[in-house]
């Protein structure tokens, strides 16, 4: 009889590879008898989605497709974060098969696939009708399961190309040629589609999701099966924007899409996003990744954080501006777009300004609730022990200049406590005011869309047309009187193939596009700040050698 763990605890966690996918129960329950009720099914249907937003948003995914390409680094800070050179290697593209982060890449997406799987045989066998549900609801339930694990095969095309194919339960099966992959996801995908609702549940997948997956698909066909498919892109986007799959509409805010679920705010741009509670599901990787131990003074915090991940410098340690094609993420951004503004809470309601943490620090404004104490400088804790904090865009040993380290120049191992301006695009807002991880993790918005459909008009030398598309997501950005400077409508000329990969870098930074992105445009193997040209194609990551170790059908990509 197939089994089921009570509260769905499906699959290991820490090791399961695609070629292992064996259940781990705990305290056995027969799915005959689990499945009595309606809520019973539904807590089996979204148990995957759990799974879901781990594996986008916490940890090894987010990792390889950020901290490989120009925007992101994880710069060792003294004696702290060199992690066995872990972040040398992805920053310079010298991982191999054996890398943890890869074989993270793999096993993540697997591990959902695996989930979606075993509940998707289990609901297929269910009488709907005998616990008060329909046909119509089973025909949905299965069709969103198909397009979670979609998703999750995105995530392994885009890494590896060639992968097996699993759709049953403990199968193994040996890798699929990247056409094969790419058809079998555009398949699951459009047979999914009709039995999908409009403008769904949040956090679960409707028509305007699995559409919004097929933009995606179609956007990286060239690079991921060497056959565009700019042209299907194009018409899906199309018909996202029209409203064909569900109503979506820009957020007329720059930060709406990011502080959706904030005292039950929900923006109208988020087509999909994984919605968060304190204490229930939260938004705490990236928070531990990108926080220095000392933030939740200034950000009004309880944590202590791991003070990674940064913005890789736009300055060299003599802070002259780097002339690179790539990265300098913080000073790609204009003076007068909003964004760029230094973080702070405006209001004891969640109200903020800025994506970035930037200069001194203060300490967060207990008394009126919002804001930074002018008076109280938050301080080191390492290098600058007992001195003010203060975030550079600039990664060097200045503590110890003249002489000592500062003469090795600006490298990943040669950071310091403060290397670095930090991303806050996913707000962290105060938790005395009851509002500390409750904004979702935003992972497709309608400005995708309208970028991915720009992209296409642009490809197709429609430069008119990809500038009106950018610019309807972009003049939120600026104040009325700067804004006819920026347009690219006003100023077509500015519109290359460079300022668009830049712009890109801009709209999703931190979205778990970069990488992507950098591959589909020919750009992902050129040099920016501390990181060669590469000397042979690492677009591709290596298939992991435990993967490979446990599946006699695998064979290695080509891609060491």
């Amino acid at each position: 009889m197939k089994k089921l763990s009570s509260v769905l605890l499906l699959l290991i966690i820490s090791t399961v590879s695609c070629t292992n996918l064996d259940e781990e129960p705990f305290d056995i329950l027969p799915a005959d008898k689990y499945y009595q009720d309606k809520n019973s099914v539904i807590a089996a249907v979204v148990r995957p989605y759990e799974h879901g937003h781990w594996c986008g948003w916490d940890g090894d995914r987010w990792l390889i497709s950020e901290l490989t390409a120009d925007n992101f680094v994880w710069t060792q800070k003294g004696k702290h974060g060199y992690d066995g050179g872990d972040w040398v290697r992805l920053h310079g593209h010298t991982w191999t098969p054996d890398d943890g982060h890869i074989n993270g890449g793999w096993v993540g997406p697997y591990q959902g696939i695996g989930q979606c799987n075993v509940i998707m045989q289990d609901i297929a066998n269910l009488d709907y009708t005998k616990i008060g549900l329909t046909q119509a609801d089973q025909a949905h339930h299965i069709a969103e399961l198909r397009t979670l694990r979609a998703w999750f095969y995105l995530f392994l095309i885009d890494f590896f190309r060639e992968v097996p194919i699993i759709t049953e339960p403990q199968k193994i099966e040996p890798q699929s040629t990247p056409q094969e992959v790419f058809a079998y996801i555009e398949t699951e995908l459009k047979e999914s589609l009709p039995d999908l609702p409009k403008n769904g549940k949040i956090g679960r997948w409707d028509q305007g999701g699995a559409a919004a997956l097929l933009v995606r698909l179609y956007l990286n066909a060239e690079a991921w099966t060497g056959t565009p498919k700019y042209t299907e892109c194009a018409a899906v986007a199309q018909d996202i924007i029209d409203g064909k799959y569900g109503t979506y509409a820009l957020d007329t805010d720059y930060r709406g899409p990011f502080r959706s679920g904030i005292n039950g705010y929900r923006s109208p741009e988020n087509i999909f996003e994984f919605p968060h509670a304190k204490n229930i599901y939260e938004f705490s990787w990236m928070y531990n990744a990108t926080m220095h131990y000392q933030a939740r003074y200034s950000l009004d915090n309880d944590w202590g954080s791991w003070n990674g991940v940064h913005l890789t410098p736009s300055r060299d340690e003599n802070g002259n501006l780097y002339t690179y094609k790539l990265g300098m993420p913080y000073e790609r951004f204009k003076t007068g777009d909003k964004r760029k503004q230094p973080f702070k809470t405006t209001s004891s309601e969640g109200d903020y300004e800025g994506f970035f943490l930037v200069g001194t620090q203060y300490e967060f404004n207990k008394a009126q609730g919002y804001g930074f104490d002018s008076s109280k400088v938050v301080l080191g804790t390492e290098e600058y022990n007992g001195k003010p904090l203060a975030y550079v865009d600039q990664v060097a040993r200045f503590s110890e200049k003249p002489g000592g380290r500062w003469s090795e120049g600006s490298h990943v191992i040669t950071g310091e406590e403060n290397s670095g301006v930090r991303l806050l695009k996913f707000p962290w807002l105060p938790m005395s005011e009851g509002l500390f991880q409750f904004n979702s993790a935003t992972e497709i918005r309608l400005a995708e869309i309208y970028y991915a459909l720009a992209e296409c008009k642009y490809r197709a030398s429609d430069k008119t047309a990809a500038a009106q598309l950018l610019d309807d997501v972009r003049e939120r950005n600026f104040e009325p009187a700067a804004w006819p400077a920026n347009s690219y409508e006003m100023n077509i000329a500015n519109l290359t193939d460079d300022e668009f990969v830049m712009e890109l870098g801009r709209e999703f930074l931190g979205e778990r596009h970069r990488r992507t992105d950098l591959v589909r445009w020919g750009r992902f193997g050129n040099e920016w700040w501390d990181k060669p040209q590469d000397s042979k194609d690492r677009s591709v990551f290596p298939i992991p050698n435990r993967a490979l170790n446990s599946n006699p059908l695998l064979k290695p990509n080509g891609f060491e």
